[in-house]
């Protein structure tokens, strides 16, 4: 799973305040590319959330990789 696809299965409410972040800096979250996603979101919500959010994406990789290696 990628940042960008990540930030698009968030709950409602979050998802929405990224949306609207991005929204107001002249972005939007479907057009955002993997490389330059966490500076973007960054800009959008501060550097703070930025930091939050990418480490949920780093824990849920993390998971993902764990149940992929206990069900093989």
């Amino acid at each position: 799973m990628e940042f960008v696809e990540f930030l698009k299965t968030l709950d409602d409410p979050l998802k929405f305040y990224i949306h609207y972040s991005l929204k107001k800096i002249g972005l939007d979250l479907e057009g955002l590319e993997e490389e330059g996603a966490l500076a973007a979101i960054s800009k959008a919500v501060g550097p703070h959330i930025a930091e939050l959010l990418y480490g949920m994406y780093l824990e849920a990789r993390a998971a993902k990789k764990e149940i992929l290696l206990v069900s093989a």
